[in-house]
């Protein structure tokens, strides 16, 4: 009986070993599935680093400093610098910043930014050595033109359209222009003697 029974393990064992077997010849002539990152990097799909986008013909920045990424914000993790120009009477950006320490990639902004300016990248390896360097500024966070074509196809976003010129300032009056023509002249100042005295001769 106890013969029986190590006949019996040795048989199961020895199946065991065969699976294990097939298994590996199985897949020892398919692809390999392992990716070489990050040589190679996987096609992902969610929300990753945040970037500021610019227009991919002209590559005018599309932030228009209405802050309300900034507000919808749970985290208050971004902050944004602008000031009214006293040309236009428009708010113009100075700095943009977002610290990715706090951020928890929630979309909020995304999703209520007017001109599809802020968005979710695929860059996911991003690691700092210290908290401040998570800190994003405005040069930063600035993909360029090829990136922002990039992301606006993949995610399909509306094209923006280029802003409007600019009004050029008005030239200044050269001297050879003549001048504007004065009122009358009351008696007995010096234009009128001047006058008076070229008409004599």
């Amino acid at each position: 009986m106890l013969g029986f029974n190590l006949v019996g393990r040795a048989v199961a064992s020895l199946y065991q070993v065969y699976r294990g077997l097939k298994t590996v010849a199985a897949h020892a002539l398919r692809e390999p599935v392992t990716g070489e990152y990050p040589e190679v990097l996987p096609e992902t799909h969610f929300r990753g680093r945040l970037g500021l986008t610019v227009n991919p013909e002209t590559g005018e920045h599309l932030c228009i400093s209405c802050r309300q990424c900034e507000r919808v914000c749970p985290d208050r993790c971004i902050d944004i610098t602008a000031h009214k120009s006293p040309a236009t009477g428009k708010l113009e950006l100075i700095d943009f910043k977002i610290d990715h320490g706090l951020c928890m990639y929630c979309g909020l902004c995304t999703e209520v930014c007017p001109t599809y300016c802020i968005i979710n990248t695929n860059d996911l390896s991003f690691s700092e050595y210290s908290r401040q360097s998570l800190v994003y500024d405005l040069k930063r966070l600035t993909l360029t033109r090829q990136e922002s074509a990039y992301y606006f196809d993949k995610q399909e976003l509306p094209k923006p359209k280029p802003k409007p010129a600019k009004d050029k300032p008005a030239e200044p009056k050269s001297a050879a222009e003549p001048k504007a023509v004065r009122g009358p002249v009351p008696p007995g100042s010096q234009d009128e003697r001047t006058s008076s005295g070229s008409g004599a001769n």
